[in-house]
């Protein structure tokens, strides 16, 4: 998995290319300090993530991330920002800008390896979990409310961690049940709500402040 770092702190560039370095899966391709000069690069290294960071905060970051993306060399590539959502909101806002994830530079490596592993394959990652408010962006997710859908309270604690960007075998850990058993939960959830696969199902959880 190509990645492309785009980030204005070059302690923060130097930090990410030496834990996404340890990650076989992962290749940092390039590294920027200007969004500018990243466009260019863009073009011909072609990421399949790229991660981003402006010194003015998560809408800088997510108008950077956006015009990069605009560049159509890399139409499936995905955007993680350099800043946690701290709210609901701001997850929508983030989503709706075609971003699939905002994390914290700071967190545990394992944790920055295993966001961009998850963004790179289609999922979508907002690590700290943000504070929950009433979503005012509507977003292309379709499906019933979560009270009209009659999610159990497992269910519900099942798409909270899955809109964390976990996987099945990290949920299982974090609720204390086996694998099954959370696939089990997972797949009615998905068919209550009427989503027919994780990523919508974790988009839905956002829309719907489902958090975990």
């Amino acid at each position: 998995m190509r990645v492309m770092l785009v980030a204005e702190q070059s302690v923060t560039r130097a930090g990410l290319r030496s834990i996404l370095a340890s990650a076989p899966e992962l290749r940092v391709v390039s590294s920027f300090g200007d969004p500018e000069q990243a466009a260019d690069a863009f073009r011909e290294e072609a990421p399949d993530v790229i991660l981003v960071g402006t010194r003015e905060g998560l809408a800088s970051d997510a108008a950077a991330a956006q015009k990069l993306l605009s560049v159509h060399a890399a139409p499936g590539a995905k955007a993680i920002l350099l800043h946690p959502a701290a709210t609901s909101m701001e997850v929508s806002q983030v989503l709706t800008g075609g971003v699939h994830g905002c994390i914290d530079p700071a967190m545990d490596e394992d944790q920055i390896i295993r966001a961009v592993t998850t963004v790179a394959l289609g999922g979508a990652v907002f690590l700290p979990a943000p504070t929950v408010q009433p979503v005012e962006v509507t977003l292309a997710i379709d499906g019933p409310s979560p009270a009209e859908a009659r999610l159990t309270e497992r269910e519900r604690a099942v798409l909270g961690k899955l809109a964390r960007g976990l996987s099945n075998s990290e949920i299982a850990s974090e609720l204390f049940l086996a694998e099954a058993t959370v696939k089990k939960h997972l797949t009615q959830a998905m068919r209550k709500i009427c989503q027919p696969d994780r990523l919508r199902a974790g988009l839905y959880a956002y829309q719907h402040g489902i958090f975990g």
